[in-house]
């Protein structure tokens, strides 16, 4: 199986807004996507790692996007391994149009937990990895540490029944959809996304009860930070946006 591996997405209905603009949601969803089907194949996805107890858990994840597909495009987008370490792997992406034009690179780092004790898996205990890694990057910035956001609260929400996926927890989408709320239509009819940084920092599970505060630092540039009653600071994040 080759270490570098390209993925074809047709754009429908449910992936755009009501711009006709693929959303951040629905981009998210697909580079997800390409990074289980690449991992499934290479022989250490999801359904492989849970034979042993364990699971892939998104830690941080960067998309920088020159625009956004459209409700008329096809998107491909490549995927590898660039790194290994002792609890977290680096893998990249490369999302390009119909027209073969690369509209936006995204950068990821993951780590495998145990789904008993939820505590970090030493990657080495995985030695096949090691084959399908390709010492190439991307022109992204490594996703990096958000600190401490202040600011108003945008979005609140309880985690119900249908945020909780198969690790028991809220799925890393629904995180992408509160912090996409937190602005009006008007808002996106004038805006675009250029760049979105993502850090997990604890797990959400079923009941809990939370808010998203956002803080402008310049304009268009905008940090998050999700808390909950139960858990304190869950996740922290960025959206940059372009102006139409």
């Amino acid at each position: 199986m080759s270490a570098k591996r390209k993925y074809y997405f047709e754009i429908e209905a449910q992936d755009i807004d009501f711009r006709s603009r693929v959303s951040l949601k629905s981009l998210t969803n697909m580079v997800l996507i390409t990074a289980g089907k690449n991992a499934s194949e290479n022989g250490f996805g999801l359904l492989e790692l849970q034979t042993e107890r364990y699971t892939w858990v998104l830690s941080r994840l960067v998309i920088d996007m020159e625009r956004m597909p459209t409700e008329k495009d096809s998107l491909s987008i490549e995927t590898w391994i660039e790194h290994i370490g002792t609890a977290f792997t680096t893998r990249n992406f490369q999302l390009r149009d119909a027209a073969g034009t690369v509209i936006g690179y995204a950068k990821s780092t993951w780590a495998i937990i145990d789904m008993s004790t939820r505590r970090s898996v030493r990657l080495d205990s995985i030695p096949s990895m090691g084959q399908f890694v390709v010492e190439e990057s991307v022109p992204v910035d490594e996703p990096h540490r958000i600190a401490a956001v202040e600011g108003e609260v945008a979005n609140i929400f309880t985690a119900k029944y249908s945020d909780i996926d198969i690790n028991n927890h809220v799925n890393s989408l629904n995180y992408v959809q509160w912090l996409s709320d937190c602005f009006s239509l008007d808002f996106y009819r004038e805006h675009f996304i250029r760049r979105f940084e993502i850090n997990f920092l604890k797990e959400i599970t079923w009941g809990d009860n939370g808010k998203v505060h956002r803080q402008r630092i310049a304009p268009g540039d905008y940090l998050f930070q999700i808390e909950t009653k139960e858990k304190g600071p869950a996740c922290r994040a960025r959206i940059l946006f372009g102006k139409f």
